[in-house]
């Protein structure tokens, strides 16, 4: 066995500083390249948002919803895109409002999993509610008006895989 060169400790300290700048560059880098993929992921782009569309018309194509609060003259239903973490998978998350027969619930449900089947789409969070909350504003001065959602507790939940 050879004798290995004592270097003194000169040496080694300047070695570990190397290996933890590499190592912080590495972390640093992942980092970077997870908020860009996170950033993709969550980005609506037209491909996506014809899928929500999709989705929406799926459903109010066979079910009579009732009107939604915040968009009047339209069905109370919402989609938009969510993401998993830490793997950054989409999904579809779809807002039904005021359908509170079970039995109804499922046949929405039932349609979306067929359709799911049929168009090979990501997975989709069908979520019920009793009612929108939805908190008017108007300010007489400007003119302007507005609304914002409240808080929100679904009556019930489901995934369509």
């Amino acid at each position: 066995m050879k004798d290995v060169p004592n270097l003194g400790p000169a040496y080694s300290r300047s070695d570990r500083r190397r290996q933890w700048t590499l190592i912080a560059w590495l972390v640093g880098g992942f980092l970077v390249a997870y908020a860009y993929v996170f950033i993709s992921a969550t980005a609506s782009d037209s491909e996506n948002l014809s899928g929500c569309q999709a989705v929406v018309s799926a459903v109010t194509s066979r079910h009579r919803l009732p009107i939604s609060v915040s968009e009047p003259c339209s069905p109370a239903i919402f989609c938009d895109l969510g993401v998993h973490f830490p793997f950054l998978r989409t999904y579809y998350s779809v807002y039904i409002y005021g359908v509170l027969d079970k039995r109804e619930q499922d046949s929405v449900v039932g349609n979306l999993r067929t359709y799911h089947r049929a168009s090979h789409i990501p997975k989709i969070l069908v979520q019920f509610f009793e009612k929108e909350n939805w908190r008017a504003w108007s300010d007489p001065k400007s003119g302007r008006r507005g609304g914002s959602r409240g808080p929100e507790t679904p009556i019930a939940k489901a995934w369509i895989e």
